[in-house]
């Protein structure tokens, strides 16, 4: 009985620990894959074969795509996800990845062919492990302040304008 009380609180945390870091993975592939999808969007002719009016309508159809990946893979997009479009231009060299690279410019009005351009997904991951971290002492927590229950994620892509 003892033993029992003592091992399984720490089991119990270890396999909830394992839980919440599989659906911390699953919401990072699933915003690394949205992402994609949208900044695809971006980058074929007339945004994915669908025939917009502007540039403007495309990027909103990239977020829209982004967007709609997520709510299909489970992740919610509330306040917590901001999804922003963005470009790169390659500099005076002509080279990506360089110093002089122009950007990352973030909603730019119109993507010129060579430039590379996509999105950039912010998103906060809540979680309850810090209330089970709080049952065995110290939560990391400031001097009166809460420990904090959220990971910042990101994820960007971008793809060469065509």
């Amino acid at each position: 009985m003892v033993e029992l009380a003592l091992v399984l609180p720490v089991f119990l945390v270890a396999i909830l620990a394992v839980i919440e870091i599989g659906r911390a993975y699953a919401v990072k592939q699933a915003l690394t894959i949205a992402v994609r999808e949208g900044a695809r969007v971006l980058v074929l002719p007339y945004g994915a074969g669908l025939r917009y009016s502007s540039e403007g309508e495309v990027q909103t159809a990239a977020v829209a795509r982004a967007k709609s990946y997520l709510a299909s893979s489970g992740v919610a997009t509330g306040d917590e996800t901001v999804i922003r479009v963005a470009r790169i231009g390659a500099g005076n060299d002509g080279e990506y990845g360089t110093a002089d690279d122009i950007g990352p410019q973030i909603d730019y009005t119109q993507g010129v062919r060579g430039q590379r351009v996509g999105l950039i997904i912010s998103h906060r991951f809540e979680s309850p492990m810090p209330l089970l971290v709080r049952m065995f002492g110290d939560s990391g927590a400031p001097p009166g302040g809460e420990a904090t229950s959220a990971i910042n994620m990101g994820a960007t892509c971008y793809m060469e304008h065509e």
